[in-house]
């Protein structure tokens, strides 16, 4: 799991705690400790997988990189931002997202969203590791079993235990791929260049034009030699 202070990915075992049973169903906590960062992580949780972070009290998540279009952040930050309030809203906001960036920069149409994860990962504009991605999220969140999440992928659909983390996953991914690491290499081959670019040629001194100091040169040896006198051009 990713440590949600430190975003580290942690492998520690959580200490269960029971609760008890209501007519909301079995409650239970879930603590343990970050092995990176040491702080505590504690969630209250019931029988049905819902998580709800006790401390942190959010789910912290970096924000993402200025080099992102806000037409996109934006989306991506309020799901963040909602997810530990509404998984269904932050997941409507994350299919979102995750149908325009199929459509304008993987090239996978404009049907829905299953389509376009089946054409995304047939394709050669998405890595391997990000169909990957797409293959586990279309099973994790049943676009097969739940036709709306694809039709109308900003709509509230039932959610299935780990989907909006998992999506939220994939789209920081996505976002890094299209956006964030092209200009992270731009600004790096921008400043090379301009390390090896050649410099540029001294300026010539006020008054001069090019060649004349090899014509001054040239009138100065010229100078020096003497005169030859018209009579000796005849042939002897």
């Amino acid at each position: 799991m990713e440590c949600p202070h430190c975003q580290s990915e942690i492998t520690a075992t959580p200490h269960v705690f029971a609760l008890g049973m209501d007519q909301d169903g079995t409650w239970q906590i879930s603590t343990l400790r970050c092995t990176a960062c040491d702080r505590i992580i504690a969630n209250v949780c019931n029988a049905d997988g819902r998580i709800f972070p006790a401390w942190p009290q959010s789910t912290m998540r970096p924000r993402l990189s200025e080099d992102v279009p806000a037409e996109y952040a934006d989306d991506y930050h309020a799901a963040c931002q909602v997810c530990v309030h509404s998984r269904e809203s932050a997941c409507a906001l994350s299919r979102r997202l995750l149908y325009r960036l199929l459509q304008t920069e993987a090239n996978a149409g404009n049907d829905g969203l299953a389509d376009q994860i089946r054409r995304a990962v047939v394709g050669q504009s998405v890595p391997d590791y990000l169909k990957e991605g797409l293959r586990t999220y279309s099973r994790l969140a049943r676009l097969d079993s739940y036709p709306e999440k694809s039709t109308h992928p900003e709509g509230l659909a039932p959610v299935e235990p780990g989907e909006a983390e998992w999506l939220l996953d994939v789209l920081q991914s996505m976002l890094d791929l299209y956006f964030v690491l092209p200009a992270r290499l731009q600004r790096k081959q921008t400043s090379l260049e301009e390390m090896i670019a050649p410099p540029a040629p001294a300026e010539l001194h006020e008054g001069t034009s090019p060649g004349a100091d090899e014509a001054g040169e040239a009138g100065t040896i010229a100078a020096a030699q003497p005169a030859v006198p018209p009579e000796s051009w005849t042939a002897k």
